[in-house]
């Protein structure tokens, strides 16, 4: 029995001496086909269990960058990433309002992997208790009311602005400000400013990266008019009409409006302030000068002020047609000058009085001709008018034909001596009124018909 016992054992024994040498035998050719690597890889970092009423100041960078080391087998290291490890920063034993050292704990998904220790292996944070605070809105109001006006109890809304941050940042706060400027207003002002806020020490301070509320405020002013009090337009009292041709384009009053003062109960009735009467009968121009008022019984002006009216007048604008000859200019004795059409026809536009008493003797029709040598011509007419407010519409025809000759005269030097042949003399004076003809700016020249003097010198 002692025997069968011990045989057992030693079977037994070799057994697992023969197990375990498989096993050093199977790992060592598992090396040998899948060595061990090592790498280095950079991942983002997670904090974790920040109180719901703690911000944290520092570090600003929400996933702050780790370096870890990992080794293991060829086959696993080779497909591992960013995914297969985490980095947590565990913040919810973190005291508040100090730097404090927190440990990187790094995560694997694989556990055949050896880590190392990571890079850095901590993080500096700094944590601060989150505070609301309401802070009051004051209203600063610069400038007067309009005289004759009071200003009612503004009104702020909301009044308070509720601001969110550490502790310290708002404890610092000490109220916000907006400002109104008033220039002589009338009415009830409604406006939506911005404020600003200041520290307990007067300053403006900043608010960045605090929570606000609200970003503005509403301000309203109310703005009445005082009992014993009241505005009132001033209209024009037009008496008499403009010279004939003429109309008023319109009227204006300077100030338009003037504050008026009286009992409460006559102010309270309809009533109009009016200029004295402006006598316009007559006139051809604008009228402007200092008129006074006229105001009803019980009430007075609060403040002596001068006040301009303009009236506005101008002429009616017409239409006019002439028919004017054209007249030469810079044609000289050698020369005689043919046109056509003689006459042109002009419109003139402006001012109906103008053109009523313009005389046709003012609108004058001229051609250039200075400097130009016989020929045919196409030349533009100039039309010379008054300068009275007028304008030239058209000239008809818009074009005038010119033919420029040189003026054939009878000279005294003739050599011939032999008489006139019947019809040689009546050919000579055709030819000269043909030269001449009605339209020429040039005069005939005397002809005498019983003695011409021809190259023989002959008389007849």
């Amino acid at each position: 029995m002692m025997r069968t016992a011990r045989s057992l054992l030693a079977n037994l024994v070799t057994l697992i001496l023969c197990f375990i040498l498989a096993v050093v035998i199977w790992v060592t050719a598992m090396q040998v086909d899948d060595p061990d690597i090592k790498r280095a890889l950079q991942i983002p970092a997670t904090f974790i269990g920040l109180p719901e009423d703690v911000t944290r100041l520092s570090p600003t960078d929400d996933n702050p960058p780790i370096l870890i080391t990992y080794e293991g087998p060829t086959s696993i290291v080779s497909e591992l990433n960013q995914a297969d490890f985490t980095a947590i920063i565990d913040l919810s034993e973190v005291p508040l309002g100090s730097d404090v050292s927190v440990p990187v704990e790094i995560q694997a998904e694989n556990t055949a992997v050896t880590l190392e220790a990571p890079i850095p292996e901590s993080i500096t944070v700094r944590l601060e208790k989150l505070v609301t605070r309401e802070i009051d809105v004051e209203l600063d109001i610069r400038g007067e009311v309009a005289r004759g006006h009071t200003m009612g109890e503004p009104l702020i809304d909301p009044p308070t602005i509720a601001v969110t941050g550490t502790e310290t940042e708002v404890d610092r706060l000490d109220f916000a400000q907006v400002t109104i400027f008033l220039n002589d207003d009338t009415q009830t002002r409604i406006e939506s400013p911005q404020p600003l806020f200041y520290n307990r020490q007067g300053r403006v301070a900043s608010v960045s990266g605090l929570q606000l509320s609200t970003e503005q405020v509403q301000v309203t002013i109310p703005i009445n008019e005082s009992a014993d009090f009241a505005n009132k337009v001033i209209t024009a009292d037009i008496v008499g009409e403009v010279a004939p041709g003429y109309r008023v384009l319109g009227v204006t009053i300077e100030p338009s409006s003037i504050l008026v003062t009286g009992l409460p109960t006559r102010l309270a009735q309809p009533f109009r302030v009016q200029t004295e009467p402006i006598d316009i009968t007559g006139l051809t121009e604008t009228f402007q000068g200092q008129v006074s008022l006229v105001l009803p019984t019980g009430i007075t002006l609060d403040s002596v002020t001068e006040i301009t009216a303009t009236v506005q007048i101008e002429p009616f604008s017409s239409t006019k047609i002439y028919n004017q000859p054209v007249e030469l200019l810079g044609i000289t004795e050698e020369m005689t000058a043919t046109i056509n059409p003689d006459t042109v026809r002009v419109v003139l536009f402006g001012p109906s009085p103008v053109l009523d008493t313009l005389t046709e003797q003012e609108v004058r029709v001229t051609l250039d001709l200075f400097g130009l040598a016989p020929g045919e011509y196409a030349l533009e007419p100039d039309v010379d008018v008054p300068d009275r407010g007028l304008e030239l519409r058209s000239i008809q025809p818009a074009v005038i034909e010119v033919v420029i000759t040189e003026t054939i005269t009878l000279t005294e030097d003739i050599t011939d001596t032999e008489s006139l042949r019947p019809g040689v003399l009546d050919t000579l004076i055709g030819g000269m009124e043909t030269a001449v003809s009605p339209t020429s700016t040039q005069l005939p020249i005397p002809i005498q018909p019983a003695v011409a003097w021809l190259p023989n010198h002959k008389a007849i």
